[in-house]
């Protein structure tokens, strides 16, 4: 779902990201224009836990995230009813979205309001189009979209970078993984995945540091795999 001063390290149980999904249309870029959001920065963050919230209403999604709160307590998360905390909050559905671990190592969210989710705590982080859910909890798997997000992600040089390669040579950046992960080691996804025709996974290690960047001026393409994990494009753009 997607995101977005000083660096402040937090508790390894709670810091977190959005899916990274972000606005593909006007109208929604609009709505988001409106929320008030301020850069925070994450440090130190790679295996960190964190939980969203994704609001649905009639034109979009808004997803709010524990990045910069007190965290997502598992027997408050595992209790939440989502239908009664749909009618909380006036909307036509909610979903959760997690908890999912970041697999970069630094970030600069854009981060808005704060709201309660039955007791936990999450700030506004993106706004999304209606398709960002496809059929069900995430994006339909291995079909792009693009995301205007305000989020940089930095991979430090000599970590693994998590990647998905699309038909064409483009390739995309694990941004968080999920429990489902085998041994909450994504180099595992190399087994657990099933890509669509022409899509591979790859581990690479940079010997520089990564960075990728975007904004609501400047979108990015995005990806989701069949766990709905969220990947980024980087590098140069097969046309």
């Amino acid at each position: 779902m997607a995101y977005f001063i000083a660096f402040d390290p937090r508790p390894k149980l709670a810091i977190r990201t959005i899916i990274g999904i972000a606005f593909a249309s006007i109208s929604v870029g609009l709505a988001a224009a409106e929320e008030k959001v301020e850069p925070v920065d994450l440090s130190d963050i790679r295996g960190m836990r964190y939980c969203e919230f994704l609001l649905i209403y009639d034109d979009r999604i808004d997803v709010y995230n524990t990045s910069d709160s007190a965290g997502c307590p598992e027997d408050l998360w595992k209790a939440i009813d989502v239908a009664k905390l749909a009618e909380a909050h006036g909307v036509n559905k909610a979903q959760l979205n997690g908890p999912h671990f970041w697999a970069m190592d630094e970030q600069t969210l854009g981060m808005g309001e704060t709201k309660t989710f039955a007791g936990i705590e999450a700030r506004y982080a993106a706004s999304l189009p209606l398709s960002a859910i496809g059929v069900g909890t995430g994006s339909d798997p291995y079909k792009p979209y693009t995301a205007a997000k305000q989020q940089t992600m930095i991979f430090k040089a000599g970590n693994p970078v998590y990647e998905l390669v699309d038909p064409d040579g483009n390739t995309y950046a694990l941004n968080a993984y999920g429990a489902e992960v085998k041994d909450g080691d994504p180099a595992n996804l190399s087994q657990q995945l099933s890509p669509a025709e022409g899509w591979s996974f790859k581990v690479s290690t940079p010997t520089e540091d990564l960075t990728i960047e975007g904004s609501t001026d400047v979108p990015v393409q995005m990806v989701g795999d069949d766990f709905h994990q969220y990947y980024t494009r980087f590098g140069t753009v097969t046309q």
